[in-house]
């Protein structure tokens, strides 16, 4: 009897601390207490053994409970890559420990205990006299060896470098993380007004002429679920819609290649092409971008043929 009553404590205890982990705010008792459906004893002593325990953190001014994240789980790993963000987009400045929790969306206490073994880790520093947080320079040690390892752009380098010195355009390589298309790589056009993208910088894949080229080569339900993940959010006065941009998928399948004006960024247009791998996948995109006045759609299809016939002529499968 005693065992099966442990064991039922230990559900109900895991059970408040999944509330808590995907919960964004924290909850007061009552709220933990209704979510639960249970007395309001029992999960107040649940919440008491977890607090003790360093699971649960009670905030002082409000008694509201909130997960800290201790664990090796998802929840404590997604906190941390949402500080190391918060942080990142800080830079080149620092953040105090109340701004990099309000960015992150957690509670002080708990941004501070994720602060303290990524400064142990080398990835955060502290100013010790203005307690302002700023990103590590050794996080580059962690894009160190994919830039300078990564199998495709050590191939299209020099097609790069060829088609920079010959367009005298922005050209860049992008490679999908999730459901973002991230540039790796960006050579910039020498022109006084020129789009260049920042090494690093994320777009959203259905945004843009990169974006579209991955996507539009996915796997089809792959592609489709990417797009009923997510709600098309405009960055420019463009309007992307999810039944023009199934059309346009399909024409960028046939054509072999995608362009954009002015979707990412006002007043740039943009052609690229899927750099395909032995799955017939993409592994990375390459393309061109430049001032909307500078070009035509016209132009942009002559070099979106230019790049694949191009794609085509280098010694590995890209297409």
């Amino acid at each position: 009897m005693a065992a099966s009553y442990q064991l039922q404590t230990l559900t109900r205890a895991l059970d408040v601390l999944e509330l808590l982990e995907r919960t964004s705010e924290p909850l007061s008792l009552t709220e933990v207490v209704a979510a639960m459906g249970e007395a309001t004893t029992i999960v107040y002593r649940i919440l008491q053994t977890l607090e003790a325990r360093g699971y649960v953190y009670r905030r002082p001014e409000d008694k509201r409970y909130s997960y800290t994240g201790r664990s090796s789980g998802a929840g404590s790993i997604s906190r941390a890559v949402d500080v190391l963000r918060a942080a990142a987009d800080n830079l080149p400045g620092s953040a105090s420990t109340e701004q990099l929790s309000r960015q992150a969306g957690l509670d002080p206490h708990i941004a501070l205990e994720i602060l303290a073994p990524l400064a142990d880790k080398g990835l955060m520093e502290q100013n010790v006299d203005s307690e302002q947080w700023r990103l590590s320079p050794s996080v580059m040690q962690l894009a160190r060896h994919f830039l300078n390892n990564d199998d495709v752009l050590v191939r299209i380098r020099p097609l790069m470098e060829r088609l920079h010195a010959e367009t005298r355009e922005t050209v860049s390589l992008f490679h999908r993380a999730g459901d973002k298309q991230i540039v790796t790589s960006v050579l910039p056009s020498p022109h006084p007004v020129r789009y260049a993208l920042e090494t690093g910088s994320a777009f959203p894949l259905y945004l843009g002429a990169a974006g579209k080229a991955a996507l539009a080569f996915l796997p089809e339900a792959e592609a489709e679920a990417l797009l009923r993940a997510h709600t098309l959010t405009a960055l420019t006065p463009y309007q992307p819609k999810v039944s023009a941009l199934r059309k346009e998928l399909k024409t960028i399948r046939q054509q072999g290649f995608a362009i954009s004006n002015g979707e990412r960024v006002e007043g740039a247009s943009a052609v690229a092409v899927p750099i395909r791998g032995g799955s017939g996948y993409p592994d990375a995109v390459l393309g061109l971008t430049m001032p909307s006045f500078r070009t035509s759609d016209d132009q942009l299809r002559q070099l979106g043929a230019r790049l694949q016939q191009e794609l085509r002529s280098l010694p590995f499968d890209c297409e």
